[in-house]
C-alpha cells in the first residue's frame, strides 16, 4: 500500500502502511503510534502542497501582487526547515496551513474565490516565512497582505493595523527573537506575564492565540483555541471573532474536563488525540441547541465544533471529528472506493441522499462515536445511564446499517473492501450489548426507523408508471400485490431542515436536560403507544397532504398498532403519491385505508 506520488526534492517519499496501522485503523482504532505515522504522511503531502503552490504561482503573473517574490520565500522556508526542522514541521502541520494552502492552490486553479485579489490569500506565503524565520532564529525583512487591516500569523496571532486599506500590505521584520509588524512586536519564549493560564494577554493592535490545555496518556495536550485566523474554517477566509476573556475560561474548563472523560474511558484515543490534536476552533452557536462540528482533508488535527453543553457531549464531538481526520489522512494514501459521486444512499444520521465516500465518512464516524458510547456505559452516573444506552444502542443500529449497505456497494475497492471488513468486525466485537435494556433498544429501534422512513419518503420516487397502476389497481377494486414493484429513482428533496421531533422526544425523556422539541399531539401519542396516534397524523395530513413527517408518522404508528401493517417499512415512499393520484383522480382516499390496501394484499373493498 502506498501513495501514487514521489517527491524526494521536496524531503517526500512514498509511504508503505504497515498493516497492524491499516487494521487498526478499520477497526475505528489506532493508537499514538498510528498518529504518529499518519503525521509523516501529512507532512509530506504539505511539502509537495508548498511546492506546487510556489511553482503555479511562480507561473501566474501577478500572483503575488505588490509582495515579495516566490524565490526569496522558498529561500527563506529552505533555510529554516535545516535550521529547525521540527518547528517547521509543527508550522507546516498546523491545520490553518493546510487550509491556507489548500485554498490557495484552489484560486490559482480558479476553483474556489476569495473576498479580495489573489495575492491577499497567496501573499499569506509571507507571513509563513516570518513564522518559520523567527522559530528558526533566523533574521528576515518581508512584506504580509492585509486583510480589513490585520494580517495573521499562524500559530502566533493576529496584528491589527488601525488606519491601514481595506487590501494593503505591511512590511514585517524579523530580529533578535521578534516579529515587528509595524510598531507591534511579538515576543517568543517564555509568555508574557497577565495573560489568563500564562497565555500572553491582549495588546493594543495585537490578539494572540489562546491555548486549550489538559492531560491525556501521562502527557500534556496543548490544543490552539483558533478565533482570529481567515484560514479556521474550511473553505472562504473568516473575520475574526475574539472570545472574550469568560468565553475562553469556559472552553478551557470543558474541554479539560471532555480530555478527561476520554482519558478514563478509552486511554488509547486520549492518546491519539494527545500526538494528533491541534487546534480547535469555535463555531458560533446553534439556533437550534444543536452541537455543530466540522473537520477537513485539508486540516489534519483541526476541529470546528460550537462550544458542547457537557463534557460528555464534547468528548464525543472530539471522536466524531478525530474519526473524520484519522480517515481523511489515510484517503490521501489509498483509494478505497471508485464512485461516480452520485448522492443514492441513505445515512442513517444524515437527511440527504450521500454518494458512497460521504457514506464512508459517516460511518467511520459513527462507529467511534458508538465505540465511545460501549466504553462509556460501564462509567456512566446512574441519572446518565439510560441515555447512554438509547445513544449506543440507535449507534450500534445506524452504524450496522451503513456498513452493510457499504459492503454490498460494487465500487469498493479491494482495499476498501478490507476496510469495511474491519469495520464490520469491530461493531461486532463492542461489549456493550448485553448491557443494554429491552426499552432502551426499543426506543433506539424506532429512531432508527422514524429516521430511515423519513428518508425514503422524502428521497425515493417511485416511477410515475407505477404510480399511475397502483391508482388504476385502487380504483378497478384490485388487488395492490404485484402493482408497483419497480425500483424508485433517488431524487433529493430540497425541503427545509427535518423536525426529528420523535428522537427528540425520546432523548428529552431519557434526558431531562436535553433540548425539549416542538413535537405535536401525534408524535407525544405515538411515543406513548396510544392507538389514537394514527388518527392524529390522519388529521395532519388533511392540512397537508404532502407532509413528509405526518406521512412517516402515519406509517410509524400503523406498523407499531399492527404487525400486519410492517411492510410498510419496506416501501414508505408509495404512499405519498398514490395518494396524490387518487386525489388527481377525484378520488380522495384517507391515507389509512391506502396504507392497508398496500400491505393487505386484497381488494380495495
Amino acid at each position: 500500500m502506498q501513495t501514487d506520488g514521489r517527491h524526494e526534492d521536496a524531503g517526500t517519499t512514498h509511504h508503505l502502511i504497515p498493516s497492524a496501522h491499516f487494521d487498526a485503523l478499520a477497526a475505528g482504532r489506532g493508537g499514538s503510534d498510528t498518529i504518529r505515522f499518519l503525521r509523516t504522511t501529512e507532512y509530506s503531502r504539505r511539502l509537495l502542497l508548498l511546492r506546487a503552490l510556489l511553482d503555479t504561482a511562480a507561473r501566474t503573473p501577478d500572483a503575488l501582487g505588490p509582495l515579495p517574490s516566490v524565490d526569496s520565500a522558498w529561500e527563506t522556508l529552505t533555510a529554516a526547515q535545516e535550521r529547525a526542522p521540527e518547528e517547521f514541521r509543527e508550522l507546516l502541520l498546523h491545520p490553518q496551513t493546510g487550509v491556507w494552502l489548500g485554498h490557495g492552490l484552489r484560486r490559482l486553479h480558479h476553483t474556489a474565490w476569495g473576498d479580495g485579489p489573489v495575492w491577499t490569500d497567496l501573499g499569506h506565503l509571507h507571513a509563513v516565512c516570518a513564522v518559520a524565520a523567527l522559530r528558526a532564529g533566523l533574521p528576515l525583512r518581508t512584506a504580509v497582505p492585509l486583510r480589513d487591516g490585520s494580517a495573521m500569523f499562524p500559530t502566533l496571532g493576529l496584528a491589527r493595523l488601525p488606519g491601514r486599506p481595506h487590501w494593503g500590505t505591511a512590511e514585517v521584520v524579523v530580529a533578535g527573537g521578534r516579529l515587528r509588524i509595524g510598531p507591534h512586536a511579538v515576543p517568543v519564549g517564555p509568555p508574557a506575564p497577565g495573560g489568563e493560564g500564562g497565555e500572553p494577554a491582549d495588546a493594543p493592535g495585537w490578539a494572540p492565540l489562546r491555548r486549550l490545555r489538559a492531560r491525556a496518556a501521562r502527557r500534556r495536550l496543548d490544543v490552539w483555541l483558533d478565533d482570529v485566523g481567515p484560514y479556521r474554517d474550511l473553505s472562504e477566509p473568516l473575520p475574526p471573532r475574539r472570545l472574550s476573556p469568560a468565553e475562553a475560561a469556559r472552553w478551557q474548563d470543558r474541554f479539560a474536563r471532555a480530555v478527561t472523560v476520554l482519558q478514563e474511558t478509552d486511554p488509547e484515543t486520549a492518546g491519539a488525540l494527545a500526538e494528533g490534536l491541534r487546534s480547535l476552533t469555535p463555531v458560533p452557536p446553534s439556533p437550534h441547541g444543536v452541537v455543530l462540528s466540522a473537520s477537513s482533508g485539508d486540516a489534519f488535527g483541526g476541529v470546528l465544533t460550537t462550544l458542547p453543553p457537557d463534557p460528555v457531549t464534547f468528548a464525543v464531538t472530539l471522536v466524531h471529528e478525530f474519526q473524520h481526520t484519522k480517515l481523511g489522512a489515510l484517503l490521501h494514501l489509498l483509494t478505497l472506493e471508485r464512485d461516480g459521486g452520485a448522492e443514492r444512499h441513505h445515512a442513517p444520521w444524515r437527511d440527504d441522499p450521500r454518494p458512497l465516500g460521504g457514506l464512508l465518512q459517516g460511518a467511520y464516524a459513527f462507529l467511534g462515536i458508538t465505540d465511545f458510547w460501549a466504553r462509556y456505559l460501564g462509567r456512566a452516573p446512574r441519572a446518565e445511564r439510560a441515555a447512554a444506552e438509547f445513544e449506543f444502542a440507535l449507534g450500534r443500529r445506524q452504524t450496522r446499517e451503513a456498513v452493510l449497505t457499504l459492503a454490498a456497494d460494487p465500487a469498493l475497492t479491494a482495499h476498501g473492501r478490507r476496510f469495511v471488513a474491519g469495520m464490520a468486525a469491530r461493531l461486532d466485537a463492542l461489549p456493550a450489548a448485553a448491557r443494554v435494556r429491552p426499552g432502551a433498544d426499543a426506543l433506539a429501534a424506532l429512531a432508527a426507523t422514524d429516521h430511515r422512513t423519513e428518508w425514503r419518503i422524502r428521497h425515493l420516487v417511485p416511477a410515475p408508471e407505477d404510480v399511475r397502476a397502483l391508482a388504476r389497481a385502487f380504483v378497478t377494486g384490485a388487488p395492490a400485490e404485484g402493482t408497483g414493484t419497480g425500483a424508485p429513482a433517488v431524487v433529493p428533496d430540497p425541503t427545509p431542515r427535518w423536525a426529528h421531533a420523535r428522537t427528540g422526544l425520546i432523548r428529552h425523556a431519557l434526558a431531562p436536560g436535553a433540548p425539549a422539541p416542538a413535537a405535536s399531539p401525534a408524535d407525544r401519542a405515538l411515543l406513548a403507544g396510544d392507538p389514537s396516534a394514527a388518527g392524529a397524523y390522519a388529521r395532519l395530513l388533511a392540512a397537508d397532504p404532502e407532509c413528509p413527517d405526518a406521512w412517516t408518522g402515519l406509517v410509524l404508528s400503523l406498523a407499531t398498532a399492527d404487525p400486519a401493517a410492517r411492510p410498510l417499512l419496506h416501501r414508505p415512499e408509495l404512499l405519498r403519491p398514490l395518494h396524490r393520484e387518487l386525489r388527481l383522480l377525484g378520488r380522495p382516499t384517507p391515507p389509512a385505508r391506502l396504507a392497508h390496501w398496500l400491505v393487505s394484499g386484497g381488494p380495495s373493498g
